[in-house]
């Protein structure tokens, strides 16, 4: 999510600090698929934004991508 966001921002400073990776985190929604939950700083500068995320893993493999879309 971090990356997906950070992309967009191309050749613009970090608009947060760099201990930010605790105010984000992945839950399940109640039909157990993969949501972002976002608290304190990020979740202001994202709050219109919509977060897209798919999970996968394979024995000790795991993958995952984000795609955040803008209205």
């Amino acid at each position: 999510m971090i990356k997906a966001w950070s992309g967009s921002r191309f050749a613009q400073r970090p608009m947060l600090p760099e201990d930010i990776h605790r105010d984000i985190e992945v839950v399940t929604d109640m039909w157990g698929r993969p949501r972002v939950r976002l608290t304190g700083e990020i979740a202001k500068h994202l709050a219109d934004v919509t977060i897209h995320v798919s999970l996968t893993h394979e024995g000790d493999t795991a993958a995952a991508v984000a795609i955040l879309e803008s209205p």
